[in-house]
């Protein structure tokens, strides 16, 4: 525990605060004028997050992690990111606050021995099986995107690739939905997974249509020391390994930022020999999220640049960056060898879509071009083929993505139907609860499950994040496209996407 007296001699506000464990394990403190600091000082002199308190050896040590107007202990500047040992009767100033410690005991029993327990580092490794984390801290990126920090519990090695995305699974009104969303931590720093997730408010043509049930829920409801379910490991093919090109441009907007900073931090912790244009679009300077860590690696890599666009003008705000939405003049600028590089796109569909035409006007090859989306408008299933037609020289896509055969823009895939079953109508036998439901031919296995109350676990409903996956006993099912989430290993081993595979004759899943 440690107990510390704050004075403000200007607003004459006198405050103890007590620094104690809010969760299992905690060991570090944050302080700032962010609500979500562990100790808030509302005075403009203090920065968002300014400091930190940091227990480490049996002892206290403060950290200015880097804060605008600096720290001060017993009247000696603190340099940023300098470790300072605290003793009872320390006199810490921030801004115009002074911190003087009173008290300094070890956390509680329980905590130091978790961090005994957790001395070395895990060697457990992160598996498909459902894992459970808490919420170590919470950063306020801008005014509609946080990150949320999470740790294994107990720890894991998080092994990933750089852009990959998870399935964060939560409890709302006493029922678990699952989400994607992609990581922005780089597996270079695997001990935590940080998930940065913006609030979605509902279309404003549309009222009927709720927001973002899960974003918004994280924003609002989940806090430091909650925990959630991270369900069937990393996933997607959205990466720039393991193949990784010599030259890369990566093109974001909005949350689609998150998989980029993933690839970014990982090219700057791994000195990695690679060309890196990191180009985001952002409403206003306001939305920009990650611009100081953006800046500063643009400042220290020599093979990092970053161009930041808005499209808004912010009325008081000085910008002095580019304007406008990314086009082929803008593009012309920043990346004069476009031609060079490898193109990795995420953000909203419409910008992704404007971003691939331009592309596709300049004669661009679109055989180096990759985007990332989860979800979408569902298509309807077309009517099978007969045969799975294999292409002999199939189709090799930029990153670690499995190839798909298709025929005619329909893909199928054949599941040991007995040859005296072939003509059957279509329907979904749910062998554990032994119910056979037939299907109209418009519905996918998972729509016909929820009619049914049979529960099938499910995030994008576009087939694009694979926690619908599902294991088939036997029959055939088909898909209006080829189903991102769904690897050959799996195909072989007879499992669907339950969202957007559609039965073609009798179809038995195990559910």
């Amino acid at each position: 525990m440690l107990k510390l007296k704050t004075v403000n001699f200007d607003q004459r506000q006198f405050h103890t605060h007590q620094l104690n464990p809010t969760y299992q394990g905690q060991m570090e403190w944050l302080i700032g004028r962010n609500p979500t600091c562990d100790l808030v000082l509302s005075n403009r002199e203090v920065s968002r997050v300014h400091g930190r308190i940091v227990y480490h050896e049996e002892a206290y040590h403060f950290v200015d992690v880097g804060s605008t107007s600096g720290s001060l202990l017993n009247g000696d500047a603190v340099p940023a990111n300098d470790k300072r040992l605290l003793h009872v009767g320390d006199l810490l100033q921030i801004g115009e606050t002074f911190l003087y410690v009173e008290e300094l005991a070890p956390p509680s029993t329980a905590v130091q021995n978790q961090l005994d327990s957790n001395s070395s580092l895990p060697e457990a490794q992160w598996t498909e099986e459902p894992l459970t984390c808490y919420c170590h801290r919470i950063i306020q990126e801008t005014p509609d995107m946080k990150t949320f920090c999470l740790v294994a519990d107990p720890p894991v090695l998080f092994n990933f690739y750089p852009g990959q995305f998870v399935n964060l699974e939560v409890p709302i009104a006493g029922k678990p939905v699952i989400r994607p969303y992609s990581i922005s931590s780089s597996p270079t720093r695997p001990y935590h997974l940080s998930l940065t997730i913006k609030r979605v408010p509902g279309p404003a043509n549309e009222a009927e249509v709720p927001p973002g049930l899960v974003s918004n829920w994280m924003h609002d409801e989940f806090k430091v020391g909650d925990r959630v379910r991270l369900i069937g490991g990393a996933m997607g093919h959205f990466s720039c390994l393991p193949n990784l090109p010599p030259k890369l441009l990566l093109i974001s907007a909005g949350s689609g930022i998150t998989p980029m900073m993933s690839m970014s931090r990982w090219v700057n912790d791994t000195l990695v020999d690679c060309d890196v244009t990191f180009l985001h679009s952002a409403r206003t300077p306001k939305d920009i999220a990650f611009r100081a860590e953006l800046e500063t690696m643009a400042a220290q890599m020599p093979n990092f640049k970053l161009a930041i666009t808005t499209t808004q003008f912010e009325p008081g705000a000085a910008w002095m960056g580019l304007t406008g939405r990314i086009s082929e003049s803008m593009l012309q600028l920043v990346v004069p060898d476009l031609f060079d590089r490898a193109v990795y796109v995420c953000g909203p569909a419409g910008f992704m879509a404007g971003i691939k035409s331009t592309l596709e006007a300049m004669q661009f090859s679109m055989e180096r071009y990759l985007e990332e989306s989860f979800g979408g408008r569902k298509l309807a299933p077309t009517m099978p083929s007969t045969d799975i037609e294999t292409p002999s020289d199939p189709p090799t896509l930029i990153g670690n993505r499995p190839n798909v055969y298709h025929a005619s823009n329909q893909t199928t895939i054949r599941l040991d139907v007995p040859a005296n079953a072939t003509a059957t109508t279509p329907g979904v036998t749910f062998a554990k609860v032994g119910r056979s439901i037939a299907a109209d031919g418009t519905s996918s296995i998972l729509e016909i499950a929820e009619q049914e109350g049979i529960p099938i676990p499910s995030a994008c409903r576009a087939g694009a994040c694979g926690a619908c996956k599902i294991r088939t006993q036997e029959g055939t099912v088909r898909y209006a496209t080829s189903p991102t989430a769904l690897s050959a290993k799996d195909a072989e081993a007879g499992y669907v996407l339950a969202c957007v595979a559609h039965p073609v004759n009798q179809v038995v899943v195990e559910a």
